[in-house]
Formats: structure tokens, C-alpha cells, sequence
């Protein structure tokens, strides 16, 4: 046993392994340490202290298993470091995929993991968050498992379906690596026999992925005697139509471009514009040095193949339009987008290791021998190659900084959203419990919807939070029953919120609507032992 666990550790200290892990784990503390120590609760929060995630009517049939690693309390330390060490495998995982040599880029491939936004906007659902960063390691090992090994697409396979019933979107992590991938290949002057002996494992995967996925939620379901929600259309998972594909194709890549022009994630000022006109700048040098370089201009079909590739990546990316019907994509959707800048700084390394293709005649050989002697033993394009490569590391670095600092901000945002959200209800439950006739208990009608011209707006982050999901907004709560969970753990006093049908009974009652919004002295009374409270704005 010794000896074994030996031979794991020393695997694990290789320095091509360290260098991406201990990257992500340190950015990753630094960056999110902040959350991970303070808690910042959103209106979803309120109501999942304790949650067993069992989320099978959604199709997360698996979400259950991955999130119980910390159990089902609301853990934020422990739910935190979770999610910084499953990103940094996956950055591990994502250096070995691409064969990337340099310690730099490694290094910025692990910033980048637990810097981009999407992981932000995850965290501020903390009490899921290990669950979908595990999910993400998953559909990361299914893309490495399938390229790396000659069955590997089985248990890739079985990868696939494990991160899809966690958390379907993540599916696309996987596509964006394959497609790159194979995008490399072209660029490398791979024989067509290669291409394709890789492009049919990575199909299988996605087969294999797609059938156990599908079998295991239809088993769970019945032994469970549910049926999929309609929430973002998931009940129509899968139910495909050649009518509606057309417009579905439009979407996805509407959408790609929208986010990646307007998203305010990627480009959020001038200096991340800088950073990913930089980034473009060494995708399109690299991709043009190798692509001469190793002569793929040769074979036609790596033309061909090349333009096809790149034209699936909005599909790739956006492939959760094809999976559920009246799909709302939100920041927590969009993890994959950390994908480019890595594989922008990736393709730079490349340059310094490209080689001559494999078919180059032996004439071309020679006279390239002579060259080089003639140089001085000097490999042409070097620097060249190395000013690429520095310019990639500097984008790649200054955007994963412009990351953390959009993260924190948002951060900020949350405490102060808290902040307010206290403050305001430590001043509700005082005028509920001094309104003459009240009584613990007592069944209370409030709609939640606060009027917000009687309050400072204090969001002072929202041009660069503004797409970030769940860390936007001046205040928590919107609706009973998070007030009623809000006061419950944080005030340590209990209400009784009237839902259903009856709250709309009264909201359309004219005891309700002649009265003014709180904090007016008219905006809390008792009607027939049910205590009205408006918060709303006065039409």
C-alpha cells in the first residue's frame, strides 16, 4: 500500500501537474476567499439552509450524489475549497488534454479556470456550487479519457452522462474540447485516417454520454413516480423537430456573437478589450504559422475540415438551444466560454513546437538542414514564435486579473445587497410586531415586490455585474416566503405568509390596493385576522 501511494505522489508532484493545480487553488482562494468566509445569501439562498438537491424533476438525476460530498448543509468554506480543487484538476486535466508544455501557460490556464465570471456567478448559489465545479471536471475528463486513451471513449462516455445528469449545460465544455482538438489536428497536417479515427471516438463518446444519460432519467424517474418540469423547457429535453431546427441554428449563433460582443463578461472595459484583441491577435498568427508551417495547405480537406470545425463552435457552445425547448441562457450556463482564452493561449505555445508535416520530401528536408547549419544552428522563427507566445501569456494574465476583479466587485455587491436586505427587515419585523392586534403567527398577506423610489439605490457595480447571475440588484427578496426564511435565520423571529390562490385574492382586494407602501404608516393593517402588509409601489 505504501508503495502504491507512493507512486500516486509522485505522479502528483510532477511540476506539469503542479503548476496548473497550485495556480488554480491559489488564484482561486485569493479571488473567492471573500465569499467563501462571509456569508451572502440571493433570494434562491433563503430557502436552501439545508438541501438535498434531489433534483431529477430537472433531469439532474446525478446532482444529488456530487453535492452530498459535503453534504446538503449550505457550507460555504467547505462547499467553497471543493469547488477551487475540482477546478484546478480540471486545469490540470485541460494542460494534459492540449500537451501543453510551458509552466507559464499552464499557470494562466489555471488562473483563468477559477477566475471567469461564470464560476462567480455559480458561486452565488454556494450551496450547489460544488456539485456543478464537479460536474465541470467530469464533462472536462470525458473529452482528456476519449483523446488520451484507445477505449477511453467508454468511460468517457460514462463521464459525460455523470456531468450531464449534474448539470446539463457543461456538455458544452465537452464539445468546444473536442472540436479544438480536432482544429489542432488540421492545423498539425494530421492524415485524414487520424482525423477521423479521433472524430468517430469522440462521437461514440457523445453517444455513449447521450444513451446512459437519457436510460438513467427515465429509470429515476419512474422509481421515483415523477416527470420533468417545464422550467427552461425541460420537459421537452430532447424532442427535436427538423421545423424547428432551423431557427434554433439562428439562435445559437445570434447568441454566441451577442455574448461575446455584449455580454459585459469577456469584454467588460477597455483593458479586457485589450486583453482579447491581444488573444485574437495570437489565435489568428498562430493558426496561419502552423497551418504553413506544417504544410496542411497541402491536403484540401484540411481546408475544408478546418472551416467546418470552426463553424460548429457556436453551435458547440450553445448546444443547450437543441437540448430543451424556451431555453433562458444565464451566466451559470456559460462556463464553456472559458474555454477560448485558454485554448488562445494555448494554440500561442504551439507556435515553438510545431512541426514540418510527416510527408515533407526528403529533398525539403535537406535543403532545410542546410538552412538551419547556414543559420548557425538556429531554428528559424524562433523569436518570432516567442514574441507570439509572450503576447498570449500577457493577454491571457491581464484577463484573468480583469476576472478577478469583476468577481469581487460583484462580491461587494452582495455584502451590500445584504446589508440592506437586514437592515430592511429588521425595520419590517418591528412595525408588524408593534401594528395593534398582531400576534406570533398570525397568517401575513405581503407580496414582496418593493417600491423602490423610497429607497436608495445603492448598486453602484451594475455596468460591470450586470450579467452576472445572482450578485446584481439592491436587495435579496422579492416574495413571501423569502422574507419568511430571511427573518427565520438571520432575525430569529418566525411569520406565517399566506401563497396560492388566497394572496391573489387579497392583492385584488380594495382593503389591499388603498393602501400605501411601507414604510407609510397605512402600510400594514389587520383585515379579518390576516395581517396586510404592502410594499409595493402605488399604481
Amino acid at each position: 500500500m505504501d508503495a502504491m501511494f507512493g507512486r500516486l505522489w509522485n505522479a502528483v508532484k510532477k511540476k506539469e501537474y503542479a503548476f496548473p493545480f497550485w495556480s488554480a487553488v491559489i488564484v482561486g482562494l485569493v479571488t473567492h476567499m471573500y465569499l467563501f468566509t462571509n456569508k451572502f445569501p440571493n433570494s434562491d439562498a433563503m430557502t436552501s439552509f439545508y438541501f438535498d438537491q434531489n433534483m431529477i424533476t430537472s433531469g439532474r438525476w446525478f446532482l444529488t450524489v456530487v453535492c452530498g460530498i459535503s453534504s446538503y448543509y449550505d457550507l460555504n468554506w467547505i462547499i467553497g475549497v471543493l469547488s477551487v480543487l475540482y477546478l484546478a484538476v480540471a486545469s490540470v486535466v485541460v494542460s494534459e488534454f492540449f500537451e501543453v508544455k510551458s509552466n507559464a501557460v499552464r499557470c494562466c490556464i489555471g488562473a483563468l479556470m477559477v477566475t471567469f465570471p461564470a464560476v462567480t456567478a455559480t458561486f452565488a448559489y454556494l450551496y450547489t456550487a460544488d456539485g456543478y465545479m464537479l460536474a465541470f471536471l467530469l464533462a472536462i475528463l470525458a473529452a482528456y479519457l476519449t483523446k488520451k486513451y484507445k477505449w477511453g471513449f467508454a468511460v468517457g462516455g460514462v463521464c459525460l452522462a455523470l456531468s450531464v445528469g449534474s448539470y446539463q449545460a457543461y456538455v458544452a465544455a465537452t464539445i468546444l474540447m473536442c472540436l479544438f482538438s480536432l482544429i489542432m489536428m488540421c492545423l498539425n497536417n494530421c492524415t485524414f485516417k487520424e482525423l477521423w479515427s479521433k472524430a468517430w471516438r469522440y462521437l461514440a463518446m457523445g453517444g455513449i454520454g447521450a444513451g446512459l444519460y437519457y436510460v438513467a432519467l427515465k429509470v429515476l424517474l419512474a422509481v421515483q413516480g415523477k416527470t420533468l418540469d417545464t422550467y427552461q423547457g425541460i420537459d421537452e429535453m430532447g424532442k427535436l423537430s427538423l421545423k424547428t431546427l432551423p431557427g434554433k441554428m439562428i439562435d445559437a449563433y445570434h447568441d454566441f456573437a451577442a455574448f461575446a460582443l455584449k455580454g459585459n463578461v469577456i469584454i467588460n472595459n477597455g483593458f479586457s478589450l485589450c486583453c482579447v484583441v491581444l488573444l485574437i491577435v495570437v489565435v489568428c498568427a498562430t493558426a496561419l504559422f502552423c497551418y504553413i508551417k506544417s504544410k496542411a495547405f497541402k491536403r484540401w480537406y484540411h481546408t475544408l475540415l478546418l472551416l467546418v470545425f470552426v463553424g460548429l463552435i457556436p453551435f458547440g457552445t450553445n448546444i443547450i438551444y437543441f437540448m430543451s425547448s424556451n431555453v433562458t441562457f444565464h451566466l451559470l450556463m456559460r462556463l464553456q466560454w472559458v474555454m477560448f482564452p485558454i485554448f488562445a493561449v494555448v494554440l500561442s505555445e504551439k507556435m515553438l513546437t510545431i512541426k514540418a508535416s510527416s510527408d515533407t520530401a526528403s529533398e525539403e528536408s535537406t535543403v532545410q538542414e542546410e538552412s538551419v547549419k547556414k543559420a548557425g544552428n538556429k531554428k528559424p522563427g524562433v523569436s518570432f514564435a516567442l514574441i507570439v507566445s509572450c503576447i498570449g501569456v500577457i493577454g491571457a494574465a491581464g484577463l484573468s486579473y480583469q476576472f478577478m476583479l469583476m468577481d469581487n466587485i460583484a462580491y461587494f455587491n452582495m455584502n451590500e445587497r445584504y446589508e440592506k436586505t437586514y437592515a430592511y427587515c429588521l425595520r419590517l419585523i418591528d412595525r408588524i410586531e408593534q401594528t395593534p392586534g398582531y400576534e406570533t403567527g398570525m397568517p401575513i398577506a405581503m407580496i414582496g415586490v418593493l417600491d423602490e423610489s423610497k429607497y436608495p439605490t445603492t448598486d453602484i457595480t451594475g455596468d460591470v455585474t450586470s450579467n452576472i447571475s445572482g450578485a446584481t440588484g439592491d436587495m435579496l427578496i422579492y416574495k413571501g416566503e423569502q422574507y419568511a426564511a430571511f427573518m427565520k435565520h438571520y432575525l430569529n423571529v418566525t411569520i406565517n405568509p399566506i401563497v396560492g390562490d388566497q394572496i391573489i385574492e387579497i392583492y385584488n382586494s380594495p382593503e389591499y390596493r388603498e393602501m400605501d407602501s411601507f414604510p407609510a404608516e397605512s402600510s400594514i393593517r389587520i383585515v379579518d385576522g390576516i395581517m396586510y402588509i404592502k410594499t409595493e409601489p402605488i399604481e
